[in-house]
């Protein structure tokens, strides 16, 4: 049921659960940013009864997402709840508590995607706004990740200030038969002087260890998969290319209970409101159903997005 006016299966649900996080990624938040006051954030009551009308309605996966959804109190039984109403629940993290959560999610969760844009402490430090140290830490969380049996990628938003290090997170991501994306970066408004383009990381990769496209798909998002030369598994996300849109099947929550059809363009309905002024499951329904034949083919010429990424979900 959740097609759009274009004919696109929109099953694939990212769901922000907070927008709080231990890391002030430069391209995600400001280092100076106010949070959701709590009672903003949808409850687990709420997101439990929104989880159960998506699912009626066609839904076939959950991403959970943030912000970083482990400092969320009890994500581990919501993600469980979720897990055993027979939806595909996968998780996108900034590995820095996934290590002490394996345990308790390795059975709920199909997938899980590590946020890791250096190997290198100082750079690392510079992007995540955290001490340098911490990379170790990811770096040990999406190791212990892999062999918990959970399939794992990397994402890597690619700037100025780690597109010479490629071949290093390569490097790393091939030591564990993980999959890496690379994610252009999508900047805020404002100068575009840290972007680097698609075509500039493809190149890069393509001379110093030869790419090869292949079909295989890891997972359900946007990214296109190639081989190097060497063997590793690389994947790209690039938003200014042109057909990005074209097989768009993603709905977005974010932390504060507004459903988006698009990351770049704005346009929200207001689910918290609804859900907190005691509308049916019906009435909900049919107004997801009526809001999702506006979502648009793509965004266009729109370079920017209008709201900081932990406010949206990514």
């Amino acid at each position: 049921m959740l097609v759009d006016s274009f004919g696109r299966n929109l099953y694939y649900l990212r769901l922000s659960v907070t927008d709080r996080c231990q890391f002030s990624c430069s391209y995600c938040k400001a280092k100076e940013f106010q949070f959701l006051p709590k009672t903003e954030l949808l409850t687990y009551e709420e997101i439990k009864r929104t989880v159960n009308i998506f699912k009626k309605l066609g839904t076939k996966k959950i991403r959970i997402t943030g912000g970083e959804p482990l400092v969320r109190n009890r994500i581990d039984e919501l993600m469980a709840k979720i897990h055993s109403m027979g939806l595909k629940t996968s998780l996108t993290t900034n590995g820095f508590l996934l290590k002490n959560f394996l345990p308790k999610i390795k059975d709920v969760v199909d997938s899980i995607n590590v946020s890791l844009d250096s190997v290198h402490p100082e750079t690392f430090e510079k992007i995540s706004g955290m001490p340098s140290m911490v990379v170790k830490t990811v770096m040990s969380s999406i190791s212990a990740s892999k062999s918990s049996g959970i399939p794992t990628k990397i994402n890597t938003v690619v700037m100025r200030e780690n597109f010479e290090e490629i071949d290093d997170l390569i490097d790393f991501s091939k030591s564990l038969s993980v999959p890496i994306r690379f994610i252009e970066y999508m900047p805020h408004g404002g100068s575009v002087i840290r972007s680097v383009s698609f075509d500039e990381i493809r190149e890069k990769i393509r001379k110093s260890r030869g790419l090869s496209k292949i079909d295989e798909i890891f997972g359900d998002g946007p990214a296109k998969y190639y081989k190097t030369e060497d063997g590793a598994t690389v994947g790209f996300i690039s938003y200014s290319q042109p057909h990005f849109c074209d097989s768009c099947n993603r709905l977005r929550i974010t932390p504060d209970g507004k459903l988006r059809l698009c990351l770049v363009l704005g346009g929200e309905l207001d689910l918290k409101t609804l859900l907190r002024n005691d509308l049916s499951d019906e009435k909900i329904e049919e107004k997801i159903l009526n809001f999702i034949k506006l979502k648009p083919f793509s965004h266009g010429s729109y370079k920017t997005i209008g709201k900081k990424m932990n406010f949206i979900g990514g």
